[in-house]
């Protein structure tokens, strides 16, 4: 007897329940692990309703308020759902080989699998707090000898080793001619190194890469879930349909609070932002930074800091910082797929990634299966994947707040 599919299957579900992949993929990621959850998203679409506007049949005088009677105003969302993957490939000989060391083959495959769950999470957490066009981060400056520097330093936690990237000419724009392979990344220093040729091959600059494009994850782009950056845009939403709403009507209660904090210190830009909130009927609770926006308020509150710990859901906790709202305490906490110098002011119970199952999940395909056969090599195959996106109900009573620091 020999360790095959049907038995590395049976060890899979034993090792990737429910909980071990909660704890993989919501450890680090504190916007996910908080954001509500509904996971029976099926149908062709779900609708979104929003009440934007009372009736105006109200006048001091009564013939007034009788012939200026108006219908409530009601828009509504289309949510569709979008897809996202991440594949991990194990061949036969490998599990063959390993078949008189359990223990050993093991502990093997779950370092592969947990490598492709992270890296789903990775792009989900990211994509959580993005416009959906798939674009991960900016070039600053020439590009010589496949040497990359990015505009925003911080967005270098999106690269990996062995991305395949396009470059396009605007957020979700037309795409250059080469594409590029990343080789070595200096995380330090916000710099990566591609290849133009393939994965691992020498260094080089694809051709029409310049100064000012978006990069984005071969595939990506305009395919990524619509995250807080499209539901509450930082420049006032136009007539452009979004989910089939015209969200200029009403560039608040369907598009969202706005406000420049970038002269102030992040604590006062917090307060006023909630207040702005507030007088639209929000309560916002949460808000959600990047570490170096996370580090300045610290440093800024200093002995008046207020730390404070919180439970996701999934019963995992992170450690916060208490800062006094117009109407609520909001608590913030760093994420690492933030935008820089940017907040999410956000009243939770509004919000909701909803999803086709769990997200992500190890896909099954009616039989079961964990692992599948690939029918082209002597290999065995672990897809995982998410299809779903986010949603919020009340767009007006959140808040995105751009920060000094």
């Amino acid at each position: 007897m020999y360790l095959d599919l049907s038995a590395m299957n049976a060890a899979l579900k034993e090792l990737y329940d429910g909980q071990v992949v909660e704890n993989l993929v919501y450890a680090d990621n504190p916007f996910l692990a908080m954001v509500p959850k509904n996971t029976d998203f099926g149908g062709k679409y779900k609708p979104i309703p929003i009440i934007i506007g009372s009736s105006q049949g109200r006048s001091a005088t009564f013939s007034n308020a009788q012939g200026n009677q108006s219908a409530v105003v009601i828009d509504s969302f289309f949510l569709t759902r979008v897809s996202d993957y991440s594949i991990a490939t194990i061949d036969n000989q490998t599990m063959l080989a390993s078949a008189t060391d359990k223990m050993a083959f093991l502990e093997g495959s779950k370092v592969l699998i947990d490598g492709a769950l992270r890296s789903l999470t990775n792009s989900l957490s990211s994509a959580l707090f993005r416009s959906g066009t798939g674009s991960i981060g900016q070039i600053s400056g020439s590009v010589t000898s496949g040497a990359v520097t990015l505009l925003n330093p911080q967005d270098i936690v999106q690269f990996e080793l062995n991305m395949t990237l396009n470059a396009t000419d605007t957020d979700g724009g037309t795409n250059r001619a080469g594409l590029g392979y990343i080789i070595s990344i200096n995380r330090s220093a916000g710099t990566f190194v591609v290849s133009a040729t393939a994965q691992g091959g020498a260094a080089g600059t694809p051709s029409g890469w310049v100064s000012g494009d978006y990069l984005v994850v071969q595939g990506d782009k305009n395919a990524k879930i619509s995250g807080l950056a499209a539901w509450i845009p930082k420049t006032a939403p136009g007539a452009t349909p979004f989910f089939q709403v015209d969200r200029s009507v009403d560039t608040v209660r369907l598009g969202g609070v706005r406000y420049d904090g970038s002269a102030q210190s992040i604590e006062e830009a917090l307060i006023d932002a909630s207040s702005l909130t507030a007088r639209e009927g929000g309560k916002p609770e949460t808000a959600i930074v990047d570490f170096a926006s996370f580090s300045a308020l610290e440093k800024g509150l200093g002995s008046k800091v207020q730390y404070v710990d919180a439970k996701s859901p999934a019963n995992i906790a992170f450690r916060g910082i208490m800062v006094n709202g117009a109407n609520s305490q909001i608590k913030v906490f760093p994420d690492r797929s933030q935008l820089p110098k940017t907040a999410h002011l956000l009243q939770m119970n509004t919000w909701c990634l909803e999803t086709l199952g769990d997200a992500p999940q190890i896909l099954r395909y009616g039989d079961g299966l964990e692992m599948l056969r690939v029918y082209n090599a002597d290999a065995g195959e672990v897809r995982t994947g998410y299809y779903g996106n986010l949603r919020t109900n009340a767009p007006g009573w959140n808040c995105v707040v751009s920060l000094s620091a």
